[in-house]
């Protein structure tokens, strides 16, 4: 079996009687194995489902979770270790200007988990 790799879009939406244009909406990126594509297709489906939730907020409104679409599904291999799941590009604004010549050092990042 072969590793996959699949972006989901959840859109999550709160039941206040007023159906809106703009929503709060999560992207994730899920890690998987799978005999071949048609497989983690229906494997995917499975995944995203499974992350469908609903429950109550403290204004008493019901909020849901909605898997809304398979963004992106990829094959990664047979091996997972070192290999790139998910990228994205985004522009920041730096306090101070960078130049070509700037030496980093990755290896003082204190990295924080999300889960």
């Amino acid at each position: 079996m072969n590793f996959y790799s699949a972006s989901l879009s959840f859109v999550i939406l709160i039941n206040d009687a007023q159906p809106r244009k703009s929503h709060l909406w999560d992207e994730i990126v899920v890690v998987f194995r799978a005999r071949n594509f048609d497989h983690a297709f229906d494997r995917v489906l499975e995944i995203g489902r499974s992350h469908e939730t609903e429950y109550v907020n403290f204004k008493q409104q019901s909020v849901r979770w909605a898997f809304v679409k398979i963004e992106t599904l990829n094959l990664v291999g047979k091996r997972v270790d070192g290999s790139e799941v998910a990228s994205r590009l985004r522009r920041r604004r730096s306090s101070e200007a960078i130049s070509f010549e700037t030496v980093f050092r990755p290896e003082t990042s204190e990295p924080t988990q999300t889960f």
